[in-house]
């Protein structure tokens, strides 16, 4: 049992990047639909993530009508700021 939790473990811990949002770039989303867009700004060093970029993406998919994120797409359009002061990133999602 303690092997077959592990195993199902380990398998949901490497396949949650499969059930996020996809960045794609801006030549490929000319073949899919645009949803919406937003954008996150960040104080500090830290640079925005694609991690954080896809969760906000993914809920924007749902918000959209209950879009899967394996259907969820997005494209960073732009990235304003410098990493010692701030950094806002203006991102487009799509759908298939």
């Amino acid at each position: 049992m303690k092997y077959t939790t592990l195993i199902l473990a380990a398998t949901v811990l490497f396949s949650t990047s499969s059930f996020a949002a996809k960045e794609i770039t801006r030549e490929q989303s000319a073949t899919y639909t645009k949803i919406g867009d937003f954008s996150i700004t960040q104080p500090g060093t830290p640079s925005v993530g694609h991690k954080k970029i896809a969760k906000q993406a993914n809920e924007k998919c749902h918000e959209a009508g209950g879009i899967k994120a394996k259907d969820c797409f997005f494209v960073i359009a732009e990235r304003v700021g410098n990493a010692s002061d701030h950094k806002t990133v203006e991102v487009e999602v799509y759908k298939k």
